[in-house]
């Protein structure tokens, strides 16, 4: 078989008919040019989730600028809450109906409209003169990267080499650290403009990536899974041609990527009327629900919430009440996060997604919330000003073993467990739980932690633990297979199996003779934790 190509090896521990993606390529990435192509292209997508991460890291680094303070009236507790959840409300309202236009329009057309949404928002921000008028443009954003975020997951993980999936889906959720960076940074420059514009400028620069979005994303190519569902089986086949074998016509990944997507496709047409009933309609949909619902839940209550849009009421209540501090350790933390989750993407395939998942929970419970947690009863106990100074090293801590898995799951591994059959209705009810989530949290967290403190962080330990257990006992491992092959493990026997397999896979292998032939070899793909 000529090495440029594609390299097929059946079977897993999976089943003979499912293959290894690890296996597929003998050289990186960079070295085919067609693959450059498209992960230049996926780049534009990628940078959507910088929209989100901005927008967190800004309201974080807006509490630190006293214009903004003195023009809203120096905001705390419900009011402070206003600010930060009404994004979520926003998020929440067009969870209702995006779920059927994804599938209408496509993932690339929903990605420009966010954009152009997000762009009125960050304008009437921006200029905004109330309390009413800015809390209106939060959630106008709010809908905007509702539409990006349900449609941007999709269309990476559908679009990506498999070899490739797993760390480009979980590089998406990465880069809001990206955003949250540039945020955080340039917030801290704006603390020297002596005016409202200390605020105004950087709510502005929000829109930068939208505009970016708006120009470019109609280049990149649409998700051959939805132009099959749509019926354009022969511009599907072109783009899985051109942009994973490099328009090799003998490479045999297009046959059987083509043959899988269609064969699922159809499979799950026969099975059921596309309806909401189907996420609980069988065992397998039932348990990828669970996954989808609890992870969503889950990754933002475990603390993360708390430091993306209250850092700087967390730093007030231990003794760092000093802009200019607050908003380097800001800076600094968002870089500490970009570059663990930077890590966290580049292994996740390597160590597997349940270990990464389960030494990240662990590493945050014993190595960050729990002492953070003690430091911070010492401080407001006794006025122990060490003890509060090392809390910042914990926020560090705890972040970091966040960062390198649990911001990346949500595009990564959530999205790969959904059938094609319900992926844009279980999207749209992760976005809806995570917004959901990230709204109450946004009223609850500053009230918390103005009339509880410290004991506040007790509730949080508990919800790693529980995290924690709920990942040990019900998330499967879904590395080194294709996005169809998942199916396997949720439903079983009653999976899709490739016919082209079933049909060629005899004996050993296959006769050499035939230039398309798949080469076969028994393998057992290595367990992960």
């Amino acid at each position: 078989m000529d090495k440029r190509q594609n390299q097929i090896i059946a079977g897993t521990d999976r089943g003979a008919t499912t293959i290894n993606v690890q296996q597929l390529l003998t050289k990186p990435w960079y070295k085919y040019q067609h693959l450059r192509r498209l992960y230049g292209w996926l780049v534009v997508v990628l940078m959507v989730q910088a929209t989100n991460g901005f927008d967190g890291s800004l309201m974080n680094g807006l509490q630190a600028l006293t214009y903004w303070q003195k023009y809203f009236d120096y905001p705390t507790g419900a009011q402070l809450g206003i600010f930060n959840g009404t994004q979520g409300l926003g998020s929440v309202f067009a969870v209702t109906f995006l779920w059927w236009l994804v599938e209408k329009v496509g993932r690339r057309i929903t990605i420009m409209m966010g954009a152009v949404i997000i762009i009125i928002g960050v304008f009437i921000q921006s200029f905004a003169t109330s309390l009413a008028m800015f809390a209106s443009a939060r959630a106008i954003i709010g809908m905007g990267l509702s539409f990006e975020y349900t449609a941007a997951p999709m269309l990476v993980t559908e679009i990506a080499h498999p070899a490739h999936r797993a760390q480009l889906s979980t590089l998406l959720n990465t880069l809001y650290y990206f955003g949250a960076f540039i945020a955080a940074w340039v917030t801290l420059g704006t603390l020297t403009i002596q005016s409202d514009w200390s605020w105004r400028s950087v709510s502005l620069l929000q829109m930068f990536p939208s505009l970016i979005s708006i120009t470019l994303t109609w280049f990149v190519p649409e998700s051959p899974r939805w132009l099959v569902a749509k019926g354009q089986v022969a511009k599907a086949r072109k783009i899985l041609l051109d942009y994973h074998c490099g328009g090799d016509e003998s490479d045999p990944l297009v046959d059987f990527e083509m043959h899988e997507i269609e064969s699922t496709l159809a499979f799950e047409r026969e099975q059921g009327n596309g309806g909401w009933t189907a996420l609980f309609r069988t065992k397998g949909n039932r348990w990828r629900t669970w996954v989808v619902a609890s992870c969503s839940i889950l990754s933002q209550a475990t603390g993360t919430t708390l430091i993306g849009y209250y850092l700087v009421v967390v730093l007030t209540g231990i003794g760092v009440t000093n802009p200019r501090t607050q908003s380097i350790i800001n800076g600094c933390l968002t870089l500490s996060n970009m570059l663990f989750a930077f890590w966290g993407a580049y292994v996740i395939d390597k160590f597997g997604r349940r270990r990464m998942m389960l030494t990240s929970l662990t590493g945050q419970l014993i190595c960050g919330f729990i002492p953070w947690t003690i430091c911070s009863a010492l401080y407001t106990q006794s006025g122990n000003h060490s003890a509060g100074h090392a809390v910042i090293a914990f926020i560090f801590i705890s972040s970091a073993f966040y960062a390198t898995t649990w911001n990346g799951i949500l595009t990564g591994y959530t999205v790969e467990c959904m059938s094609y059959d319900v992926r844009s209705k279980l999207i749209v009810t992760q976005n809806f739980l995570v917004q959901g989530t990230i709204t109450g949290l946004n009223y609850l967290n500053p009230v918390a932690l103005k009339n509880v403190g410290w004991k506040y962080y007790i509730a949080i330990d508990a919800i790693i633990v529980l995290a924690f257990i709920v990942v040990y006992f019900t998330y499967p491992e879904t590395s080194k297979i294709t996005l169809e092959e998942v199916s396997t493990i949720f439903d079983g026997k009653h999976a899709v199996k490739n016919a082209l397999f079933e049909e060629q896979v005899v004996m050993e292998g296959i006769s050499k003779g035939d230039d398309k032939a798949v080469t076969v070899e028994r393998r057992e793909v290595s367990g992960d934790v």
